[in-house]
């Protein structure tokens, strides 16, 4: 199984979505990014529009931080940490929203793309939420892989659901047991 589809199942379990139990546990620590994740971490918590999510299951937090880059697109980052505020991925976030600064709803097309796989993010949002069904498509190197994902798309879904008021709870830790 590749690393971001444990990443993406992570992901969507995270946010209340389905996912397969074996995948969660599993997940590999991603490389840190070339300037450091406390950097990563510091720019992400400057985007305009932070939102967050906690599992309630595991304590993982899903970061997301977006700004607007040209007219009705925007472009962040997101990151992923463990219950203990580890981080587990980080990734580039860009797509399609309505002007979310100015308090405007709509429908957002998000996609996060690493080194094998994408995960798409599709729903309603606005300036204090986002949601939706995420899915995940793969980019196979192999012509085999290729025939096969052509023949037989993955057609992973799930709910996903992250809002504003959630930010300072994800970034802060847990109490120790």
């Amino acid at each position: 199984m590749h690393q971001f589809w444990k990443t993406a199942v992570l992901c969507a379990s995270l946010m209340g979505g389905v996912a397969t139990a074996h995948a969660a546990s599993t997940t590999p620590a991603q490389t840190p990014p070339p300037n450091g994740y406390q950097a990563f971490f510091d720019h992400l918590s400057t985007e305009p529009l932070r939102y967050a999510a906690i599992s309630s299951r595991n304590g993982k937090r899903l970061l997301v931080g977006l700004h607007p880059s040209t007219e009705g697109h925007v472009a962040g980052e997101l990151m992923l940490l463990d219950a203990t505020m580890r981080p587990l991925l980080t990734a580039d976030i860009e797509g399609t929203a309505p002007n979310l600064q100015s308090g405007q709803t709509g429908t957002c097309q998000l996609t996060t793309t690493l080194k094998e796989d994408s995960l798409h993010l599709n729903g309603p949002c606005s300036q204090d939420q986002i949601s939706g069904g995420l899915t995940r498509t793969m980019h196979p190197s192999q012509l085999w892989s290729q025939v096969n994902s052509f023949i037989s798309p993955d057609m992973s879904v799930s709910a996903v659901w992250l809002n504003r008021a959630g930010w300072n709870a994800a970034i802060t830790p847990s109490p120790s047991p």
